[in-house]
């Protein structure tokens, strides 16, 4: 067993997944008016469909790195946030049962994706850690324990406030800038608990390279959102500027910034 290495099932079960969240990217973010019959649900309106969309791809880019990276400690954070997102769409799943499109393929492969992911996924990382040594790579930079500070407290106020909206979706609802469902506000919740356990995961790791992946999957999804709102603006409640957009934009920008002063430490290093 290679130090640092990507396990052969853990790299093959990276590779069944993969296709399927770049299949959910393009029927939600292209196609969110046939949701019903190509997904698991009709979700409505545009932007809650593109934002499931969007999230899907983000994590796609993410998990690709363990489908066809060498390195464990690069994708490693990923692993805890999938699992606390696909428990998190088990139990809507079952709330909401009556919403889905029972019986249809796409529920079908939603429900045995979201039965099995939540212990499947852990097992997976369990498994693949102990190759991990700690070490940093030949290039790499370290990440700053402020920098980790911050990190752990953003990723405590996302967790506490997904928490909170997941329980009573209704609170969400009041506040959220385009219209929700339960159900739709409870998977939302899921996608943003990904961000919350990977910012306190992360946090944990002073290794630049082990940041890397995450963050790219954070922005590619969460540009496409402001795309999908630029495309939608008639869906949003308030307006386009609001607190959300307002909020993303800025971690956006924080992660932009943050990202290209670590890649200029790491070829410094080099």
């Amino acid at each position: 067993m290679k130090k640092d290495s990507i396990l052969p099932l853990t790299r093959m079960t990276a590779r069944v997944v993969v296709p399927f969240l770049v299949l959910a990217f393009g029927i939600l973010f292209f196609l969110p008016d046939r949701s019903g019959e190509l997904f698991a649900w009709a979700i409505k309106p545009h932007m809650s469909a593109m934002f499931i969309g969007a999230a899907y791809l983000g994590g796609a880019w993410t998990l690709s790195y363990a489908a066809i990276g060498k390195r464990w400690h690069r994708v490693s954070a990923v692993f805890p946030a999938i699992t606390v997102f696909a428990a998190a769409m088990l139990i809507a799943t079952l709330l909401h049962w009556e919403r889905f499109s029972l019986g249809t393929l796409p529920f079908v492969t939603w429900l045995l994706l979201y039965i099995a992911a939540p212990f499947l996924i852990p097992a997976l990382w369990i498994y693949n850690r102990r190759t991990d040594s700690n070490e940093p790579e030949e290039s790499d930079a370290v990440v700053s324990t402020s920098a980790r500070l911050v990190t752990r407290i953003l990723g405590t106020v996302i967790l506490l406030f997904v928490s909170i909206g997941f329980l009573y979706p209704t609170l969400l609802i009041t506040i959220w800038p385009w219209t929700l469902t339960p159900l739709t506000a409870r998977v939302l919740c899921g996608w943003l608990s990904v961000i919350g356990t990977g910012a306190w995961m992360l946090s944990l790791d002073p290794r630049w390279t082990a940041w890397r992946a995450m963050l790219e999957g954070i922005f590619i999804a969460y540009s496409l959102i402001f795309v999908a709102a630029a495309m939608n603006p008639a869906e949003f409640i308030t307006g386009i500027f609001n607190w959300y957009t307002a909020l993303t934009g800025t971690m956006l920008l924080a992660i932009l910034v943050f990202y290209g002063r670590m890649e200029s430490r790491r070829r410094k290093a080099t």
